[in-house]
């Protein structure tokens, strides 16, 4: 028989792996667009990805999501190609084709293979430089969006989160989802659509991220070619606004009539990408609640039987990202659940975490932090963080080098720093026949329904 292994005890983190984050190069065209290169032969497609450095933060007034139905509508027609000629032509060559918007930026992403690039960057430059935005394509997006917001109600994990991100943020434009309400979405016009794209989407406020088995010459030959007539534009810069912490703790429940449980959301304003306590927070947030091992999911889950899993998390954006709590609750225990994740975030900030659980946290994000570059498409959104965040070009062969240095008293200070467990958004998304009265036995509760709107 071989040693038996102890089932009981976590295994110590190994000797990391060597990892490097490999090399790009970066130029620029004539009208300023920033690019950058990673040279991989070994990939058999090449990732494109364009950033455009606008975002759902600079959707006009009273017409939120107008940045969200701009990125739509891209690839629903051009100056020479409808909607069905664009999918046509993508699914001849077998590239995939994809945009979104985020609170950081615009995201156009293509994966092609390399004797397809030519024809792949074509299709892509003709929907990035001469969309046209049918009105009947426009239509058909709203409905399809309209129907979307529809299904929410259906939805209380996304119910929970959209409303907790709403009191933290109100009255700031961060407190409306990036796709925009049912009221807003019916106030977008095309002529909204059109003078987003006119005004954001400029060479000058753009990168572009190439990687897969192109050359240097290749790149500068491709990009010229294809994108060397874009508009160059200025950069413009995110205008910061008067971000303001919750003054008390409040508890909103969420009336969700037969839900089977309690979706939790409960947290606060976090910090800055550009922080430099950003390591020793994310390391504190690791202990916390960001693994399997951490304190809030081995309190919830292993110990009291409260859900299948519970975390917590930082979110970065431009400006400052939302600190939250996340959990699927059992109706039943949803006001102990509140309690417990009080408890420990009053602990983490009365006694330093022990050197055990600092070095499992450590060896956990240090081990798996290379697995996260292994494909084109994670390496090329490496590459993003870097242009959108404007981080050192050798932030990630830094990145655990700087976790090596926190300290035990570093995450106690940060913990009494950023942890403000008197000053908490706490949104409850369940049936009020189930779990008012036990919230109203530790807490004042206020009682909405799934538009927030205050129920008696």
């Amino acid at each position: 028989m071989g040693k038996q292994l102890n089932r009981t005890e976590a295994p110590h983190p190994k000797v990391p792996r060597n990892f490097r984050f490999p090399e790009f190069k970066r130029f620029f065209l004539k009208n300023g667009l920033e690019v950058l290169l990673i040279e991989r032969s070994d990939f058999p497609l090449i990732s494109v990805n364009l950033c455009i450095k606008s975002s759902a933060l600079f959707d006009p007034e009273n017409k939120e999501g107008t940045a969200n139905f701009v990125s739509e509508m891209l690839s629903e027609g051009t100056a020479g190609r409808t909607s069905t000629q664009i999918a046509d032509e993508l699914e001849f060559i077998a590239a995939n084709f994809s945009t979104h918007a985020d609170w950081n930026t615009i995201h156009l992403s293509m994966n092609t293979l390399a004797q397809h690039l030519n024809t792949a960057m074509e299709l892509f430059s003709d929907m990035l430089l001469h969309p046209v935005f049918p009105e009947h394509e426009i239509e058909r997006v709203r409905k399809e969006m309209l129907t979307d917001r529809l299904r929410l109600v259906d939805m209380p994990s996304k119910l929970a989160a959209e409303q907790f991100v709403r009191f933290l943020y109100q009255p700031l434009r961060h407190a409306l989802p990036i796709e925009g309400v049912e009221k807003s979405l019916k106030k977008i016009t095309r002529a909204d659509i059109n003078a987003y794209y006119k005004k954001y989407f400029k060479a000058k406020n753009a990168s572009l991220v190439l990687v897969g088995a192109l050359s240097e010459t290749e790149a500068r030959r491709t990009t010229e070619r294809y994108l060397n007539d874009w508009q160059p534009g200025t950069p413009i810069r995110f205008a910061e606004a008067e971000f303001k912490q919750p003054e008390e703790t409040h508890v909103r429940l969420i009336h969700k009539p037969g839900s089977a449980q309690s979706e939790l959301r409960m947290g606060h304003l976090g910090l800055q990408r550009s922080n430099p306590d950003y390591y020793t927070v994310t390391l504190l947030n690791e202990i916390l609640g960001g693994y399997f091992l951490s304190r809030i999911n081995m309190n919830l889950r292993e110990k009291h039987g409260y859900t299948y899993g519970a975390s917590s998390s930082f979110s970065y954006r431009k400006g400052i990202g939302p600190f939250h709590i996340s959990g699927a609750i059992q109706t039943e225990h949803t006001a102990a659940a509140i309690r417990e994740v009080l408890s420990e975030l009053q602990t983490i900030r009365s006694e330093q975490v022990s050197e055990e659980e600092l070095e499992n946290a450590r060896g956990q994000l240090i081990g798996l932090f290379p697995i996260a570059f292994e494909t084109a498409d994670q390496i090329a959104n490496g590459l993003l963080n870097i242009i959108t965040f404007e981080l050192d070009d050798d932030y990630f062969n830094t990145f655990r080098e700087h976790l090596l240095q926190v300290t035990r008293n570093d995450i106690f200070l940060a913990a009494n720093k950023y942890l403000l467990p008197d000053q908490l958004e706490i949104v409850v998304t369940a049936d009020r026949e189930l779990v008012e009265e036990q919230l109203k036995k530790y807490f004042p509760v206020n009682v909405y329904d799934d538009k927030g709107n205050v129920l008696d």
